[in-house]
């Protein structure tokens, strides 16, 4: 009795030559450079936080527990110019043009990361729902204003 046919031999044979290759090409310990670079720090990260008129007793809050928490732990960012903080009026007309290039609403937050004459304007809405603690919204801001000026952030 015949086990295998000529034809049944030969997939034998494919598959096992198959499976050798991907065990040999999966076992391969050659490294391929890295073709990413490390993250490079912007030349600036500005901060920017928009409400609407005078602030409401719920929003103001957040705006100074940010404009502090900046105060406090940037201020040599800030000093040489790598951190900039704006607190804008939404409604006022000499920041039309601000809040067009933001695509403001009212009460936003906005991280812009700038490298020459390219700029990263990221949208910061995760605040919102934790606006009235003070404390974790400053902490969240600093956690990506740090994350920001060492380019880490997407």
């Amino acid at each position: 009795m015949k086990l295998f046919s000529n034809a049944g031999k030969i997939q034998i044979i494919t598959l096992f030559l198959f499976l050798l290759g991907l065990v040999i090409a999966c076992s391969d310990k050659t490294t391929v450079p890295d073709t990413q670079a490390s993250p490079t720090p912007p030349d600036r990260v500005d901060v920017v936080y928009f409400h609407l008129g005078e602030a409401c007793a719920c929003m103001d809050p957040a705006g100074d527990s940010i404009q502090s928490m900046i105060f406090f732990n940037f201020q040599d960012e800030v000093v040489n110019g790598k951190l900039t903080f704006q607190r804008l009026r939404l409604d006022e007309i000499n920041n039309s043009d601000i809040v067009a290039k933001y695509n403001a609403t009212p009460v936003s937050l906005f991280i812009n990361i700038v490298r020459g004459d390219t700029e990263q304007i990221i949208a910061v809405p995760e605040i919102w729902p934790i606006r009235y603690e003070s404390e974790t919204i400053a902490n969240l801001v600093e956690y990506k204003i740090r994350q920001s000026l060492e380019g880490n952030i997407q």
